[in-house]
């Protein structure tokens, strides 16, 4: 055990906690939130662009932005009333003590799937830079098995396909830069 399973140890008992403290259905609806904020965001801004136009005649290089942002933040706001109200029904059901241990659970797995992510575009990071010590990492007890967590759970995103990717666009990149000089 060296450093890195002390970190991440830490950061996994505090996701236990934060999901103890806000509950199960919390975690989900601030996940929920930033998902299909984003998501929404991405595909309602325009309508968000028009309204802005047509009620105060705003028209701005940024205006793009200053769309997907309202989209976003009220996309947001609503999921968060949705997920207050469904908690209170779990408040009143008694099931309290069941969404925070449900709490614990999701959020232990949502923060060991953001570790795995971090630690997966660490690696690709590290290999060109080295900044952590191969024996360091092999000596670490969680590295691997958080850093393996998300190609083992997700397969279908294909991390090998967008490494290749990555390479080959790295290529035709430097392939480019030498033939500049």
């Amino acid at each position: 055990m060296n450093y890195i399973d002390l970190v991440l140890g830490i950061l996994l008992i505090i996701a236990a906690f934060r999901g103890f403290f806000n509950g199960f259905v919390a975690e989900v609806a601030s996940l929920a939130a930033l998902i299909l904020g984003v998501w929404g965001a991405i595909h309602f801004s325009h309508m968000t662009a028009n309204f802005i136009v047509e009620t105060f005649n705003y028209h701005s290089g940024h205006l793009g932005l200053v769309a997907f942002l309202i989209t976003f933040v009220i996309i947001v706001i609503l999921v968060h009333l949705v997920g207050r109200a469904v908690e209170s029904i779990v408040t009143v059901a008694a099931l309290g003590f069941i969404n925070r241990l449900a709490g614990i659970l999701f959020g232990l797995i949502k923060s060991a799937l953001i570790l795995s992510v971090v630690l997966l575009i660490f690696d690709e990071v590290d290999e060109n830079v080295g900044i952590l010590p191969a024996d360091v990492k092999e000596e670490s007890q969680m590295y691997e098995p958080v850093r393996n967590l998300v190609p083992t759970v997700l397969p279908f995103l294909k991390f090998d396909a967008v490494d290749n990717d990555l390479f080959e666009r790295k290529k035709q990149r430097d392939g480019k830069a030498k033939k500049m000089v």
